[in-house]
């Protein structure tokens, strides 16, 4: 904590930080764990999510607030997430997992879903990070633009184009994919 501590300029934001670290460790902790199924590694995330803090205090209101604790989790899910794929190279699980949850009994609907998940999910993987990102972000952690932004260092006016380009990219690469003419990666222009 002392590394995090030094990053930080004002006392105010000294103490804050750990008043929010002491309060929401554990709980950052579960959630990683949760999605990597490693202590190990969940720990790394936690370490991650409290970096990124020091860099986004400004954002952070109450301290025991729904707010708080939300944007802290997206962050360690998003940290989370980003482990996987560097260390096991697993694809967010997640996303998956949002999209077949209200499927009750019909195998049928519950197969039909898994298609069109595994289809739009090739199609997702084909988007330039700088799209991917954002797209994962507001429709995987449903994230406003605002706390996007604030995550990615860039406006809110940025993620909203980006996502609506993105978008864009996906309709392209979906269609490709049923004429049978799939491009290798949609991107290019930022």
């Amino acid at each position: 904590m002392i590394l995090f501590l030094s990053m930080l300029d004002s006392e105010e934001d000294k103490n804050r930080f750990v008043r929010i670290y002491e309060t929401y460790r554990y709980f950052l902790w579960y959630l990683a764990n949760e999605r990597l199924s490693d202590p190990y590694l969940a720990e790394d995330a936690v370490q991650e999510t409290f970096l990124a803090l020091t860099r986004h205090m400004d954002k952070v209101g109450e301290i025991e607030s729904r707010a708080t604790r939300n944007f802290l989790a997206t962050i360690v899910k998003s940290k989370a997430v980003d482990l996987l794929r560097k260390r096991q190279g697993i694809r967010d699980e997640v996303f998956e997992e949002s999209m077949i949850r209200d499927v009750q009994e019909d195998p049928l609907e519950e197969w039909l879903i898994r298609e069109n998940y595994e289809r739009i999910l090739k199609a997702v993987s084909r988007l330039d990070e700088i799209y991917r990102v954002v797209f994962e972000y507001k429709y995987l952690h449903e994230l406003s633009d605002r706390e996007i932004a604030g995550i990615l260092g860039v406006t809110p006016k940025v993620v909203n184009v980006r996502i609506f380009r993105a978008r864009k990219k996906l309709q392209k690469l979906l269609e490709e994919m049923d004429d049978g003419t799939e491009g290798q990666r949609a991107g290019g222009e930022k």
